[in-house]
């Protein structure tokens, strides 16, 4: 959200260090499953980047933290 990370690499950190076992980030894990979709033509980058942005954003609200 503050520019740092594009929505691709966020996802990608959140899964390498997470994987698919911390609930609050699971979304952004799955969603970095479907960005390698996106070299076959199964998904497209820009919606993508969108659902990152609305999920971080999810999160940044999450009571605690994620």
């Amino acid at each position: 959200m503050a520019g740092e990370l594009s929505p691709r690499d966020l996802t990608f950190r959140v899964h390498r260090r997470f994987g698919h076992e911390l609930p609050p980030a699971l979304r952004l894990a799955e969603l970095d499953d479907e960005y390698d979709m996106v070299e076959i033509g199964v998904a497209a980058p820009t919606e993508l980047d969108a659902e990152v942005t609305a999920e971080a954003r999810r999160l940044a609200r999450w009571p605690g933290g994620a």
